[in-house]
């Protein structure tokens, strides 16, 4: 039976994106003081504020690149017409003029949350019906937004300038340097640590409004996954845990893994969803199965036949037949798909099958709190939610590890995170275990490329990208990333 697409209407309007826009961070001039001083007055004009930083990453310019740049260099995504620079971001083969490296849409929610954090102070001095509590929450979501898309770019980029004061005077620093990646991350885990005990809980207005606004399981989890990538395992240990005391998310049943989380969005499992007033245009242009932009790597299909009852394989994750990204497009298990017009998907950053896993590799690698038994069961809570039957026993620590890297690539096939776990994996130990990499060229090659694309793959500065060539030009004080300054 064809099902009715439920709109999900934006909890978030645009109003601040036009007051507070600019084309490139770095091309910044100071707002205008009469509008800072006519705007900053009450706690409606924050709130107001607010939605403007989630209503800057509510644009195709922002979530193509968090979905591409997790996927296109790893191994499951092929290019039917992408364009030069996706392709050429397939192979790994990458310029500083390659456009699709432009940070500037990261940078400009860095700049909105900054700018609620400069100027609601103000505003809650002019307004007695704003309370400190209030205050306190929308700064700590502000600050959450913002230690969210520093994480992006520090895994993308490694070294990039972090920001933290508004570009809303002639006070600014137009032209600022990079930061290490310990600094960077440095800040965001301060940040986080200290914005998780003012965030709500939850918000009771709706799924949408709960799961689309910064709580604290959502801070919690950006907190886990940085320490995860920065291998401080026994932090990301101590997150994990504090976000499932919480009590908030569960696994939902296998049988409703599609539904729940992909069509009807928002579910149980959940933590943080970017949710879209109009068509999600990210998810339609990449995937819609009229002419589609990308389909699965073939070998895909393979990964799911060793279970053929997993609820993640045909008319779920994919459609085989159809070689189709079935996850974002379809509607049903009948093989139903969603008009061009109907993309109404919340876009996921966490959910709770994430957290479970990342808690799994810590226990894994950690040296002080290792535990095997442990990181099994968290595992196999994913695997046989899907499977409806429990993961192999594996008694070593690699073999383990080789459980996990295949249950998150089956669990968050095309959600942005693949690349980040073949990078993570493959640089621990100074790329001990680089092979993981080097072996994506087999995936990417023809029959006459591959020693061209292996070559692509086999510099470790390269998994980092360039810094868009702009942005050099206009700043003087920018360093380009090692692999690329030629």
């Amino acid at each position: 039976m064809k099902r009715n697409i439920i709109k999900i209407y934006a909890i978030i309007p645009i109003l601040c994106i036009t007051l507070f826009s600019c084309d490139s961070y770095l091309e910044l001039e100071p707002q205008d003081s009469l509008i800072q001083q006519e705007f900053w007055k009450n706690k409606e004009q924050v709130s107001a504020a607010l939605a403007g930083c989630y209503a800057s990453m509510n644009q195709s310019g922002f979530t193509d690149k968090v979905l591409l740049w997790g996927e296109l260099r790893g191994d499951m995504l092929v290019s039917l017409r992408a364009g030069n620079n996706q392709n050429n971001m397939l192979k790994n083969y990458m310029f500083p003029s390659n456009s699709f490296v432009d940070w500037k849409e990261f940078y400009k929610t860095i700049n909105h949350c900054n700018l609620v954090l400069t100027f609601a102070d103000e505003a809650q001095a002019n307004d007695l019906s704003f309370s400190e509590q209030e205050l306190k929450r929308i700064k700590a979501e502000a600050i959450t937004i913002r230690s969210l898309v520093y994480s992006i770019l520090v895994k993308n980029f490694r070294e990039v300038p972090l920001i933290l004061t508004a570009t809303a005077n002639t006070d600014t620093d137009f032209y600022p340097a990079k930061s290490t990646e310990d600094a960077i991350i440095a800040q965001i885990t301060a940040d986080l640590e200290a914005a998780v005990v003012d965030l709500n809980l939850g918000f009771s207005q709706s799924p949408a409004h709960d799961k689309g606004k910064m709580t604290k399981g959502a801070a919690l989890a950006i907190l886990a996954d940085i320490y995860l990538w920065d291998e401080q395992y026994d932090k990301c240990i101590d997150a994990t845990n504090r976000l499932i005391e919480l009590n908030k998310y569960v696994l939902v049943d296998g049988a409703d893994w599609f539904n729940d989380i992909f069509f009807e969005g928002n579910s149980n499992e959940g933590i943080f969803e970017l949710q879209f007033s109009d068509i999600n245009a990210t998810l339609r242009n990449a995937f819609q199965v009229a002419n589609p932009v990308y389909a699965p790597y073939s070998k895909i299909f393979q990964l799911y036949n060793e279970f053929p009852d997993d609820v993640r394989g045909d008319f779920a994750t994919f459609d085989i037949s159809r070689n189709t990204v079935f996850k974002y497009a379809g509607v049903d298990e009948t093989g139903l798909y969603r008009g061009s017009d109907q993309f109404y998907n919340t876009f996921i950053f966490y959910r709770y099958a994430d957290v479970l896993l990342m808690q799994a590799e810590a226990y894994i690698l950690s040296t002080t709190n290792q535990d095997l038994n442990r990181a099994y069961n968290l595992i196999n809570q994913v695997h046989e939610r899907a499977v409806g039957a429990p993961l192999e026993a594996n008694a070593t620590q690699n073999e383990l590890l080789n459980a996990l890297l295949l249950e998150r690539q089956k669990e968050f096939a095309f959600e942005g995170k693949r690349w980040y776990d073949l990078l993570r994996f493959a640089k621990r130990n100074d790329f001990e275990n680089q092979y993981i990499i080097l072996e994506l060229a087999e995936t990417k090659a023809g029959p006459d490329d591959y020693e061209q694309i292996l070559s692509y793959f086999s510099e470790k500065e390269s998994y980092y990208l360039p810094i868009y060539l702009n942005e050099i030009n206009l700043n003087h004080n920018l360093v380009q990333n090692p692999y690329y300054d030629n």
